[in-house]
């Protein structure tokens, strides 16, 4: 068994900063070795701060690094997919902020260089490793709520002014809109607690306020699955609104469930009763960020299976692909 993993990071933005950086470094397992950003006012940052010897601003350079064991790749989405292959075809693991590409047809190419290279892949989605999330999908899977037949989930992002942010602008560029940046996470999220029932159609709609922009800043779907189970996902980033809304509703034929915060419902003798258990830890996200990192060294170094697997990601990215091919045509599609 290997003691330790050495990595590098490619793309040092907020996910690097707050997600990735200050839980690897202090992780026991695991070594920092290279960062890699096309801004070097970032990689001279953030080696500094964290002591990293390695700083490049062509990942060319960071894959030519036989010393890096793994890839943490936090690049923009469009990035997503060759930067995977790149990483695999030269010898690295990799760990990928989703998607994992933007068209199924990419995301097929990183699993046939996993499958070619031998190397593992495995996906970021730390919602799952959320305490909330983890207790929630225990009632479901023992059956807690009955059979689920309805999830509504969304978020909604306020503003106070009807004009495009900097960091929303460069989202765009990087190749993803509201259903690519803030949908992403909650289709996982209800994926992993309905992981038994198979996908049948989807009907997509946005709306574009810069008509320049190229990609859209609301958006919404309605998922449909072979057993008439139903899934809603409404996305938004710059509604004029004084608060934030990020929510995920659970409904089952025993009981219901809601979270942020969480709330368990449940009949008995017909009547409903509060059946949500404590959540010892109260900074449910930063959790989660500590277990993501152990998560993918213990992978790597101890062949434990990652809770967020490559097949999720083909089906995330053919879920994606299918979401904008309805939102264009304005009809339904197969899944």
């Amino acid at each position: 068994m290997n003691e330790m993993l050495t990595v590098g990071i490619v793309g040092c933005g907020a996910h690097a900063q707050i997600a990735h950086l200050p839980f690897l470094i202090k992780h026991p397992r695991c070594k920092v070795l290279a960062v890699c950003d096309a801004d070097i006012r970032k990689t001279d940052h953030l080696g500094s701060k964290y002591d990293i010897p390695c700083r490049y601003q062509d990942i060319q350079e960071m894959l030519d690094n036989d010393e890096i064991e793994a890839l943490i790749i936090a690049a923009p989405n469009l990035l997503h997919g060759p930067m995977a292959i790149s990483a695999l075809k030269y010898g690295k693991h990799v760990f990928c902020e989703n998607p994992i590409a933007l068209t199924k047809a990419e995301a097929q190419e990183v699993a046939d260089a996993v499958k070619s290279t031998g190397k593992k892949c495995a996906l970021t989605m730390n919602n799952r490793l959320r305490q909330d999330v983890a207790t929630l999908k225990k009632f479901i899977k023992g059956g807690e709520l009955g059979d689920v037949y309805y999830v509504k989930t969304g978020w909604l992002i306020g503003s106070n002014e009807w004009v495009l942010s900097r960091n929303r602008l460069d989202q765009m560029q990087s190749g993803g809109g509201a259903f690519l940046s803030l949908g992403i996470g909650l289709l996982d999220i209800a994926l992993y607690f309905l992981k038994n029932k198979t996908l049948s159609t989807i009907f997509a709609s946005i709306h574009t306020k810069e008509q320049d922009a190229g990609v859209e800043d609301t958006a919404l779907c309605m998922i449909n699955f072979a057993d008439r189970t139903l899934l809603t996902i409404e996305v938004g980033w710059s509604l004029l609104f004084e608060q934030d809304f990020l929510y995920c509703n659970v409904f089952g034929k025993k009981g219901a469930a809601l979270l942020n915060p969480l709330r368990i419902q449940k009949e008995l003798h017909n009547d409903l009763f509060n059946v949500t258990p404590m959540i010892a830890h109260q900074n449910l996200y930063r959790d989660s960020y500590e277990r993501q990192a152990d998560t993918f060294i213990r992978y790597i170094l101890d062949n434990t299976p990652p809770l967020t697997t490559l097949e999720d990601g083909l089906l995330i990215a053919r879920v994606c692909e299918a979401f904008y091919k309805s939102a264009r045509s304005q009809k339904l599609v197969d899944l």
